[in-house]
C-alpha cells in the first residue's frame, strides 16, 4: 500500500459533480468530503504537501503537519 501522488488523486475527480466530486456511479464507499493528502511535496518546501479536497475536487497544498485524511492505493508506482 502505498499514498497516490496528486495526480493519481486528480485524476477520480469529476469537476462536473460535488458531495463528492467523483463521477456518478464511482465504485468507492465510504468516501468523506474532507480533505486526502497526496504522497506530492510542494517543489521547495519539503513540509507542505498537495492534496485533494473531495466535496468540490478542489487541488491545493498545505503543511504536512495538518491531519488531513489519506487514501491508499494498492501496487504501482
Amino acid at each position: 500500500w502505498r499514498l497516490p501522488n496528486v495526480k493519481e488523486l486528480q485524476s477520480l475527480i469529476d469537476f462536473g459533480q460535488n458531495n463528492p466530486a467523483l463521477p456518478v456511479g464511482h465504485p468507492f464507499s465510504g468516501v468523506q468530503l474532507v480533505i486526502y493528502w497526496s504522497s506530492t511535496t510542494y517543489a521547495d518546501y519539503p513540509d507542505v504537501a498537495w492534496y485533494v479536497y473531495l466535496d468540490y475536487g478542489y487541488v491545493s497544498f498545505y503543511g504536512k503537519g495538518y491531519p488531513y485524511y489519506v487514501w491508499p492505493v494498492r501496487g504501482g508506482p
